[in-house]
This record gives structure tokens, sequence and C-alpha cells, in this order.
């Protein structure tokens, strides 16, 4: 890895177009490792943000709190289960730009990291299939094959620090680096690498990207729209449309 440039991607709603956390809590639901009242509860906070009630922050972090107050006592081996099942039912939901950007990149010499929230059981499942070389996401408390229903690391609240880590163990530089993400918690690693890729963002991570012209890029159906300017426009795909 140490002479091939870098490509960091977000996951949830970066690649995959939902979030691997709450797919992995209702698909240990259907599996009968989680209550059936957890799939209501799941829906009581998703329409919420669904009806703008709420923050998609607010609904993600429900979601954490719910999956981690069920999850004490069940075995590693159940949950490594439910999320090989889920993967092979639902991992090809992905961005298509993102998907290919992904593989463009693979096929041109990167290596492909990621760094997000998700659990490592699914994460690194879902990633496999895409080609990626490394993946950081929550690591979560066992004891005795068990989980504790505690997190001992979590990547997704410092991902610059995940990386400038990762850059110093490994010996690595950031020269011709790509990073894709789309909320404000992927700023750390966006302002490292040399082609920041906004995509999808929200808000918060729109206005950063506007005051510092870093290419905004949106995915609606069958099309891809890039908002603002052409860093990086080599990368950015032949179907991207222009806009401004």
């Amino acid at each position: 890895m140490a002479t091939e440039p870098l490509a960091v991607f977000d996951v949830d709603g970066t690649l995959f177009r939902r979030g691997l956390l709450p797919a992995l809590t209702r698909r240990l639901v259907d599996e009968g490792v989680f209550p059936e009242r957890v799939r209501e509860e799941l829906s009581e906070d998703y329409y919420a943000w669904v009806d703008r009630q709420g923050s998609y922050e607010v609904y993600d972090e429900l979601v954490v709190q719910l999956f981690l107050r069920e999850l004490k006592g069940v075995p590693v081996t159940e949950l490594r289960r439910c999320a090989k099942v889920e993967v092979e039912a639902h991992g090809r939901r992905l961005h298509i730009y993102t998907r290919d950007l992904a593989s463009r990149l693979k096929q041109a010499g990167y290596s492909l990291i990621a760094i997000s929230g998700s659990p490592t059981e699914i994460l690194e499942i879902f990633l496999k299939a895409l080609g990626f070389d490394r993946a950081w996401g929550t690591v979560l408390g066992q004891e005795e094959d068990r989980y504790t229903g505690e997190i001992l690391h979590h990547p997704f609240s410092d991902k610059r620090g995940v990386l400038m880590e990762f850059l110093s163990e490994a010996s690595l530089s950031l020269d011709g680096s790509v990073g894709v993400g789309d909320t404000l918690s992927d700023v750390g690693f966006l302002e490292l690498v040399q082609i920041p890729i906004v995509f999808n963002p929200n808000h918060s991570l729109f206005e950063v990207a506007h005051r510092r012209g870093w290419p905004i890029v949106v995915e609606r159906k069958d099309v891809v729209y890039n908002l603002q300017t052409r860093l990086g426009d080599g990368l950015l795909g032949e179907g991207t449309m222009w806009v401004g």
C-alpha cells in the first residue's frame, strides 16, 4: 500500500443508500434475536425524521441507543450471522455514483479505506465485496463471547484522528488522495485529502463545502449533478451534469 494513493470513504449515506446499523437492527428482529417491539420503536424514530420532526442525527443516535440496549447478552456468533444475512440480502443497495467511483479508483491503483460509525461486524462484510483494503468501524464490547452493550471504540467521532494515525503507522502520504463524505463528521478527513468530494450532503456539510469550493455531487434517481467547481474533474465521471 505504501506506493498507492489513498481514497477515503464514509459508508452510511455515501456508499450504502441507508444506514448499516438500522438495517442490521431490523435484521436482528427478523431473525428473532431482538424482540418484535424493537421494530415499532425503530419505525417511530424513523418516521419522526421523515416527517421533519427531528434531524437525521437525532434519529441516528436513537438507533444506536436502541441497538446497544438490546445487544447486551447477545452471542457474538448470532450478530455476525445476521450481519452476513443482511449484506447478502441488501448489500447491493448502493449509490451508483460512489459505487462506480470506488471501482474506478480501485482500477486506477488506489487503496480504498473507509471510516464509519457502523459496527465492524457488518462493515467489513459489506466492504469486502467492493474491494476495500481496510476499514474502521465501531468496536463493540464482548465478554465470554457475548456482547456487553458497550462501545469500546467509536471512530465516527474523530475521523481525522483515525486517518492521521493510519498515515503515521503505515508511513503513507496523501499525494493524489481522494475523500468522499456526506455529513459534517466527514470534514475531518475531507480537509486532509487533496481532492475532497461532498456527496448528497446534509445542510451543515453543504455550507462548509460551498465556502471552501469543494465539489458537491448530488445523485437523484438516475442523474448525477455536480453543483460547484471542477476540482477533481477527471474523477467525477462521464455521466456527471454540471449545474451553475
